[in-house]
């Protein structure tokens, strides 16, 4: 029953290859750690375990070294991190652009206001943020009234 109780905490973090009676063969990769960091489970806590739980070998071996190798610790950090520097935003799409000068006029004013978050030339694609929303709507409307409905 304790045996179960670990192969199912360790499965949460690591890809299992092979289950055995008495021991399980599986690999940690990005995926796995990404679905245990979304989970909640940080990286300081899978060390946490897996030194709490390394095998007694591996525990005399290690003399005055690390019991997980430095590259381990290291990678579990940076995939870590990986999730922390996205993040998201509100943003409004505009899509509907007739022709290639209208989405151009209306992508340089929005560039221009510092609002732009993504945008494609070849698509006529522009998504701004919801602040300068109301700025982009309203210039737009202004140009299609005073220059007709396509430029």
């Amino acid at each position: 029953a304790q045996g179960q109780k670990y192969i199912a905490l360790i499965a949460l973090f690591v890809e299992t290859l092979h289950r055995f009676d008495n021991f399980l063969v599986g690999q940690m990769t990005r995926e796995s750690v990404q679905m245990a960091l979304q989970n909640g489970i940080s990286a300081q806590q899978i060390l946490d375990f897996l030194r709490t739980h390394a095998h007694p070998q591996m525990l005399a071996k290690k003399g005055n070294g690390p019991v997980i190798p430095p590259t381990v610790t290291d990678q579990l950090f940076l995939w870590e991190m990986e999730r922390t520097r996205i993040s998201t935003e509100e943003g409004v799409l505009y899509s509907q652009f007739l022709s290639d000068s209208d989405f151009k006029v209306v992508q340089e004013y929005a560039q221009n206001i510092g609002c732009v978050m993504w945008y494609s030339s070849q698509k006529r694609l522009l998504v701004v943020n919801k602040k300068g929303h109301n700025d982009v709507k309203k210039y737009w409307k202004t140009y299609k009234r005073e220059h007709g409905e396509s430029g």
